[in-house]
């Protein structure tokens, strides 16, 4: 704040001396510059005090009481209430919920790789090495399509560590980048 009073000092002597435009345009130009560099809200003090005004909250109408309405609820039958799915229903239902989760798209291969899995591809993939995971996913993030990410996937991982394609990780491992990339 100095700064700026120092060159608003300077802006009134230019002024005051009928000073050229061009010099008061760059006085005014740096005020400016000084301004916008400036936090828009300053901190404020931690002894800061609010007063609430009195306000009379008198009730000048008279509160309406409303009364309960009753609701008669309907009579189900015994057979009604012991209707339950056959089991195959709840295994179909939560083979559909456990495909659609996994054909979401994820945005980070790292928040969606859980801790078991994360180990699980260390041990088989990656030959437990930990920063070798790491990076490969963090390169893998990095692509902006599945077909660049599937090449560097099969030149530096897939050969070079004589991946199973069969292998359950390998699979949930492909899962996983697809989603990363649909």
């Amino acid at each position: 704040m100095e700064r700026v009073k120092a060159l608003a000092d300077k802006f009134n002597q230019q002024l005051a001396q009928n000073a050229d435009s061009a010099s008061l345009r760059q006085t005014a130009i740096q005020i400016l510059s000084e301004l916008e560099a400036m936090p828009l809200v300053e901190q404020l003090p931690n002894n800061v005090s609010v007063i609430m005004p009195s306000v009379d909250y008198a009730v000048t109408e008279p509160v309406k009481v409303i009364e309960p309405i009753k609701v008669e609820e309907p009579i189900i039958a015994k057979e009604q209430l012991l209707v339950s799915k056959p089991k195959e229903v709840f295994v179909e239902e939560k083979k559909e919920v456990a495909e659609k989760i996994a054909l979401e798209p994820i945005k980070d291969l790292r928040g969606a790789i859980g801790i078991n899995d994360k180990f699980q591809f260390m041990e088989e993939l990656f030959n437990k090495d930990e920063s070798l995971f790491e990076s490969s996913i963090k390169t893998i993030n990095a692509y902006k399509n599945f077909a660049e990410a599937q090449f560097w996937i099969k030149q530096n991982l897939r050969n070079k560590y004589n991946w199973d394609e069969e292998a359950k990780a390998v699979i949930a491992f492909d899962q996983l980048v697809k989603r990363r990339f649909s």
